[in-house]
């Protein structure tokens, strides 16, 4: 005779499905992304990313429009990125670099001041749009591709061109050169705003924040 099929019981078919949406529950967490980037979520490094929003920090700016210059007597670094950061009362523009290949880890030479248009192309002097009332000019002594090696290859591989959802003073921010052992940025504003330049190690980098 045939053993007749029992089903089970309500409990236990409630705790079999219970323990299958604690482990769905488990494997989806895995697999979050970040919206906005495609990475795995969390919190970024300081400004890592183009919009980033800094309302919990004080309003702390102060700069002049006057030209600002340091590193003087550097080397030739090697470019390796640039961001744009919209905070409370200030917009920035940060230039990360690194020593060429036997220099010692040290600081970039840079330049910052306004400069009146028409904006032209370092070597060829042709004319660059760049957006904005008022242009502000970095220069740095460095380059975008390692020119010790024979392939030269590209230390920069960003945009050349730049753009901060959110931002309200910063229109663009473009590079307009990149010769002979010097790289020109120009930073597109809305009108003549205050400016502060810092320099950091670790890693190296030249800062320029604009303010109101």
């Amino acid at each position: 005779m045939r053993e007749r099929f029992r089903p089970a019981s309500r409990v236990a078919i409630a705790t079999v499905v219970a323990m299958m949406a604690l482990t769905a529950c488990h494997d989806g967490g895995s697999t979050t992304r970040a919206s906005s980037t495609g990475r795995p979520a969390g919190s970024p490094p300081a400004d890592s990313v183009s919009t980033t929003q800094a309302g919990a920090e004080p309003c702390t700016f102060s700069g002049a429009p006057d030209a600002a210059h340091g590193g003087d007597g550097a080397p030739t670094r090697l470019l390796t990125d640039v961001r744009v950061g919209v905070h409370d009362c200030y917009e920035r523009v940060t230039f990360e670099v690194k020593p060429m290949p036997g220099d010692g880890v040290g600081p970039v030479s840079w330049k910052v001041a306004y400069e009146p248009g028409p904006i032209t192309e370092d070597g060829s002097g042709r004319p660059v749009a760049v957006k904005g009332a008022s242009h502000l000019v970095v220069h740095l002594s460095a380059q975008s591709a390692d020119l010790t090696k024979a392939d030269a290859p590209p230390t920069y591989t960003g945009p050349t061109s730049l753009a901060a959802a959110g931002a309200s003073r910063i229109q663009q921010v473009r590079r307009t050169g990149d010769f002979e052992g010097y790289i020109t940025w120009v930073i597109g504003l809305d009108k003549t705003r205050p400016f502060k330049v810092t320099a950091g190690d670790d890693p190296s980098r030249v800062v320029v924040d604009v303010g109101d």
